[in-house]
Formats: C-alpha cells, sequence, structure tokens
C-alpha cells in the first residue's frame, strides 16, 4: 500500500493513467482533503478516474488527524499535511510532488517519492515501455508539470537504462 497526495492523482488522471498506480502500488490510500480537492471539477478526468477506482477498491479514501509538528506548518497545504500524516500511520510510501513536503515527510520518517518514480516503476515491471514514460512525462508538462531540463535528461537515461 501507498499513499498518494493530489498532484500525482491530477497529473495521471488528466493522461489516462491513474492505473499506473494499481498496477505499480494495488492499494492506494488517499486522505479525505485530496479526495476533495480532486473532485472540486467533478467532470474533469482525473476525478472520473478517481471515482472509478474508488467504486473499483483499490482506492480508499482515509479521514486521518494531522501530525502535531505538521498542524501549524504555513509551508503545506491541508492535502499534503494530511498525505504525509497518514503515510506515517501506516508506515508506507507517499507518493507526492512537492519538494517542500517531501523534506517534511522526511522529517516525519515518511519516505516520499514523485510522479517520476511511479513511472521508472512502472517501465521496471514493463507495464510501460520507455518510450510511453518519455510521452507521459511530456503530456505531464504540457499540463502543467514542472521539471527542469537536467532531471528530464536523468529521467530519460534512467528509464532507457531501466527499460533495456
Amino acid at each position: 500500500m501507498i499513499v498518494v497526495n493530489t498532484s500525482p492523482l491530477i497529473l495521471l488522471g488528466k493522461q489516462g493513467m491513474l492505473h499506473i498506480l494499481r498496477h505499480c502500488f494495488e492499494h492506494i490510500a488517499i486522505p479525505a482533503s485530496v479526495s476533495g480537492e480532486l473532485l472540486k471539477k467533478k467532470e474533469s478526468p482525473e476525478a472520473l478516474a478517481m471515482k472509478q477506482a474508488v467504486c473499483e477498491g483499490w482506492i480508499y479514501v482515509e479521514e486521518i488527524t494531522v501530525l502535531p509538528f505538521l498542524s501549524n506548518t504555513a509551508s503545506l497545504g491541508k492535502g499534503e499535511k494530511e498525505a504525509i500524516s497518514l503515510a506515517h500511520q501506516h508506515h508506507c510510501v507517499l507518493i507526492i510532488d512537492d519538494d517542500t513536503a517531501k523534506t517534511f515527510a522526511g522529517v516525519a520518517g515518511v519516505e516520499a517519492h514523485g510522479c517520476l518514480y511511479v513511472l521508472l516503476l512502472a517501465v521496471k515491471k514493463k507495464f510501460i515501455t520507455p518510450t510511453q514514460a518519455r510521452i507521459l512525462v511530456e503530456g505531464m508538462i504540457r499540463d502543467g508539470f514542472y521539471l527542469s531540463t537536467e532531471v528530464y535528461a536523468e529521467f530519460c537515461a534512467l528509464v532507457c537504462s531501466d527499460g533495456k
């Protein structure tokens, strides 16, 4: 099981690839605030994909009490605080793209990775090809995902070496 924050759900959902999470991790927990944030755009591809995943039972929504040291942290949103707290409670990996949130997750003892980690894992598991992974990243960038050219180049190199 893993915990996923809003950004990866939106990015993968917009690409029609939310099911990559299922193939990589099987069961996904999300905090209630992440679900609420995602469902604000009721008919968006990502909201529809998440609703379907919840109906199928591989994404489930959980209420969580935020860890005390995160409660007054102004640099994190409610969803990020809850996602870190939920991953801490379940002693599992967190998928979150925000670097500040990853730092706070580390302080909480939570292993945190972003969308690129998920795509790399999907290539390793041969669920997608290296070419598909690059196309997905390019689509995510078009949809607003920020990625430096250096990180993109490193990702492409890793995907190609792992995809062989």
